[in-house]
């Protein structure tokens, strides 16, 4: 009987010991689990205000490609408006070369001529009486 007492009390501190190591390495388990749980927590967190931080970035973006994009509409608008204004111009001066010069031309050949004709009319009539009043 002593021997199993003592082979009882023996697996009894075995068992004891057993428990308490599976206590311990509960506990640390339990720590690593809470450590990796506040590191995920942390991650979480990061990533959020990440994703916060490309939304507002996008946002950001969304409104320059939208200003841009107006600045384009507006640059093509201008454009066409120059283009119409050159065909305009171009219109304009092939009637001004083609119509408009040409009459102007014989406009001035016609004042001109106009002029040397008065010109040499009043001179003669004035030499004239200059030598009949002589």
């Amino acid at each position: 009987m002593v021997t199993q007492s003592g082979l009882l009390t023996v697996l009894a501190l075995a068992v004891i010991v057993v428990v308490a190591g599976m206590a311990w390495a509960t506990w640390k388990l339990l720590k690593t689990i809470e450590l990796l749980a506040s590191r995920v927590d942390e991650s979480l967190k990061q990533f959020e205000k990440t994703a916060e931080e490309i939304r507002k970035s996008n946002a950001v973006l969304h409104e320059i490609m939208t200003h841009a994009q107006r600045s384009v509409a507006n640059v093509e608008h201008v454009t066409e408006g120059v283009r119409k204004l050159r065909k305009t111009l171009d219109a304009t001066t092939g009637v001004l070369d083609f119509g408009v010069l040409p009459v102007l031309g014989t406009v001035v050949g016609v004042l001109a001529g106009s002029k040397a004709a008065v010109s040499y009319v009043v001179n003669r009539i004035f030499r004239k009486e200059g030598r009949h009043g002589e």
